[in-house]
């Protein structure tokens, strides 16, 4: 759509829109870039700045942490074994201490087995069945183990608090006791929310356990609640992967705002010097920015850079409109110049407006309509001499009996004579400029064949004949087929230049009738002969066999000659019923998968009997392990029995036959030679046609149908083989017959 609206501007319109494209585009590839490396840099500043904040909370945290551990350490001195220190001295200390630091709710000190020996409280006052044995507690168990413990944030009283302890050793560095504080977790809520404002109001800096459970935040109610922010998605992605340095993603959160987060592992490694032990606490600092305040200022570029593109798009329009007129209007009068030029109007001139580049088209333009001038009234004269010669090739065309049509190279028909329009059925004013192929269907009786068979595409500098085929069949316009033989030809002027193809289609459906009825009667004959000549052969049979008494040797010698009158007669309608069915289609085979070795066995007894009485070598070379083929073993016989035949037949005694039977590459050959006639090189082309016989085996041997070649062929195309042959100027032939193996 943008191309055809493109198109169908003015020149002066497109000038003004390439200019203004050209003066905007860079622009905004200039201003794109920048913006998106803005974004970039505030996305990085952003990450940056949460991974600040995580160290910043880190440091403040293991300080605190650090911090109270060395109290705790302090009262653990006042509990060793071996202190000088009275208890209720040192209990008073404990109290001292409690009360001074704002931080701890609780302090207890506990023996070697657990059981508390002293506890303080800030509030409630401890009596001595208060207190507790502590002896199965995980925090106790750690601080045995381990030396220090530090335990998760738990909520009392709505406070948050996690307990601290400290292993207490003797002399000999012996686990003798304990000390346990409850720390007040608020700590970590004002470490956040000092931290929060360097992120602005908009902004939130919170910390969150390995589970996703926030410890620490602005809002203490988040921390009492114990809210679980596993969800989100920089959350998700520090716990599935605690390795991770930082993790940033842009998404909505709890609260619904669409936000910028940075997730910082805060890791927190406290060493105790006295049990060599390194505690190691997995929190996480996430820091969230709404999207509106880290993108402020991309908006801010944004709005400036379209506004400066606007400002660009006036002056580009104005500098535009002032160029485009000078530079369009002498185009624009060349255009009317060839408008008028188009229409006909070869005296128009276009003027002449400047000196540069479009002045000397101008001055082209008018030399050019001045010889084109010249050169239409030169065309329009030989336009009509060919008009005239075309009419002579008209009235020549109209009395040529047979129907010629002349088609372009792309098969449009530009020529179509009387004799096509009797063919077809159809009238040449309906035809001329349509194509060939819906004009005129052409079948071979199987298919329809394809206009690139008959009017083959232009190769080469060929020319003449391209196409030669007979029957094939047409159907005219009335429904009614007609039998033709088609020859096209290659038109051409000089080496290069092809004009298309002259089709000349000669109707043959009366003689194909005819042909059709010679056929019917030659099978009728035969058959009605074929019943005759076979009682004659049993008659003469009867005779020779002496059932009518013995005959005189004059007698016999005629018998003998009418029964080889009746046999050849008898093989002569057999011919002549199998042509018969060859032409009607009728002439089947029952190929099966057998051996062809005892075919070929059985007719060599006969011809080799024959062979011997004429004078005549047999040479067999017959190969072993021949392997099966499907074949029919009567037709088969019947093509041994015509090719062995014309070889006794046309070779003079002291010949010789020479009979091959070997495997070839994927097929099975059987040749005859001999050392007879030959066959003359001018008429080896219609040896395999019915009833012809060379001109040499006519002059010595009167007898012979000229059927068995053709016969012969039919049974070979019919088994999906070939058959050839070879012959020699001074006489013998070889006949070569190829049979394909079993798949």
């Amino acid at each position: 759509m943008s191309k055809k609206l493109f198109k169908g501007l003015h020149l002066h319109t497109k000038f003004i829109v390439l200019l203004i494209s050209v003066s905007l585009i860079p622009l905004i590839i200039v201003g794109a870039v920048t913006l998106t490396l803005f974004q970039h840099t505030l996305e990085s500043d952003a990450s940056k700045l949460g991974h600040q904040l995580a160290a910043t909370a880190s440091a403040e945290a293991k300080s605190f942490m650090v911090s109270q551990l060395r109290i705790l350490d302090n009262i653990a001195a006042l509990y060793q074994p071996e202190f000088p220190i009275e208890s209720d001295t040192a209990a008073r200390v404990l109290e001292n201490i409690l009360f001074r630091s704002d931080n701890f709710s609780d302090l207890s000190v506990v023996n070697s087995s657990g059981r508390e020996i002293a506890r303080k409280n800030r509030i409630l006052a401890i009596t001595n069945k208060e207190l507790r044995d502590r002896g199965e507690s995980a925090e106790f168990r750690a601080v045995r183990d381990a030396g220090t413990y530090i335990g998760p944030v738990a909520v009392r009283n709505s406070r948050p608090y996690f307990v601290f302890g400290i292993q207490i050793l003797d002399s000999r560095g012996a686990f003798a006791g304990a000390v346990f504080a409850d720390v007040d977790a608020r700590i970590l809520p004002k470490v956040v929310a000092d931290i929060s404002k360097n992120v602005g109001s908009s902004g939130r800096v919170y910390i969150i356990n390995d589970k996703g459970i926030v410890i620490g935040h602005p809002d203490i109610s988040y921390v009492l609640s114990e809210k679980d922010l596993s969800a989100l998605p920089p959350v998700r992605s520090v716990i599935e992967n605690p390795l991770q340095i930082g993790v940033s993603a842009r998404y909505i959160n709890e609260q619904g705002l669409e936000v910028l987060g940075a997730a910082h592992p805060v890791s927190v490694e406290l060493f105790d010097a006295r049990s060599k032990n390194l505690l190691h606490i997995n929190w996480y600092v996430v820091a969230e920015q709404p999207v509106s305040a880290v993108y402020r200022g991309a908006r801010e570029a944004t709005i400036f850079s379209v506004l400066f593109s606007l400002l660009a798009v006036i002056l580009a329009g104005l500098a535009a409109l002032f160029f485009a007129g000078r530079i369009s209007r002498p185009i624009e009068s060349l255009h009317i110049a060839a408008q008028q030029f188009g229409q006909g109007n070869l005296n128009h001139r276009a003027p002449i407006e400047s000196g540069d580049e479009i002045g000397d088209l101008a001055t082209s333009f008018n030399s050019m309509a001045e010889t084109i001038g010249k050169a239409m009234l030169s065309l329009k004269h030989e336009e009509e001499i060919i008009t005239a010669e075309r009419n002579k090739l008209s009235l020549i065309l109209s009395g040529i009996t047979n129907a010629v049509i002349a088609v372009d190279p792309e098969g449009t028909i530009v020529l179509f004579n009387r004799a096509a329009e009797s063919l077809t059925g159809k009238n040449s004013l309906n035809i001329l400029g349509g194509k060939i192929q819906d004009a005129i269907k052409i079948s071979d009786g199987t298919r329809d064949v394809p206009f690139s068979e008959y009017c083959p595409p232009h190769q080469g500098s060929q020319g003449g004949l391209v196409y030669r085929k007979n029957d094939l069949k047409i159907t005219d316009a009335g429904g009614k087929e007609h039998i033709v033989h088609l020859v096209s030809s290659r038109n051409r002027e000089g080496l290069h230049v092809h004009l298309g193809y002259i089709l000349m289609f000669q109707d043959i459906t009366s003689e194909f009738a005819m042909e059709r009825t010679k056929r019917e009667f030659v099978s009728i004959a035969a058959h009605q002969l074929r019943t005759p000549l076979t009682g004659m052969k049993w008659a003469v049979d009867y005779l020779l066999a002496g059932e009518k008494g013995e005959l005189s040797p004059v007698q016999k010698e005629l018998a003998l000659q009418a029964l080889d009158a009746t046999d050849h007669m008898i093989h002569l309608v057999d011919d002549l019923l199998d042509v018969a069915r060859v032409e009607d289609g009728r002439f089947d085979i029952e190929p099966s998968v057998q051996s062809i070795t005892p075919v070929l066995d059985q007719v060599m007894k006969t011809f080799s009997a024959e062979a011997a009485k004429k004078g005549v070598d047999v040479i067999l070379d017959i190969q072993k392990d021949i392997p099966e083929l499907n074949i029919d073993a009567a037709k088969m016989e019947i093509v041994f029995n015509n090719v062995l035949d014309n070889a006794v037949k046309y070779t003079p005694a002291g010949g010789s036959i020479t009979v091959s039977l070997a495997r070839a590459a994927g097929a099975v050959r059987f040749s005859v030679g001999d050392t007879g006639i030959g066959i003359p090189q001018n008429e080896s082309d219609r040896i395999f046609t019915k009833f012809f016989r060379s001109s040499q085996a006519s002059a010595r041997h009167t007898d012979g149908s000229g059927l068995g070649l053709f016969i012969s062929k039919k049974i070979i195309d019919l088994h999906k083989g070939s058959i050839s042959f070879e012959s020699k100027k001074e006489g013998g032939t070889r006949f070569i017959v190829t049979l394909p193996l079993v798949a």
